[in-house]
């Protein structure tokens, strides 16, 4: 992603692993997008099981958006 993106909910700034996971849990044609917490609250989780997720797929290395 060239260009900054922020929550669209609270507006902090994301990391590429926020982006990642929301493309993977919500939509890969997502054009804007949820922090962790944000993203916790809409799946109705909270943030470590979307933390988990994110090391899950980093560690597996069988997802191209987490390389």
């Amino acid at each position: 992603m060239a260009e900054h993106q922020t929550c669209r909910e609270c507006g902090v700034s994301l990391t590429g692993d926020e982006i990642a996971i929301y493309l993977k849990l919500v939509s890969r044609s997502a054009k804007d997008f949820l922090c962790i917490d944000c993203l916790g609250k809409k799946l109705n989780c909270g943030r470590k099981p979307i933390e988990e997720r994110i090391r899950y797929y980093r560690e597996s290395g069988n997802c191209v958006l987490f390389r």
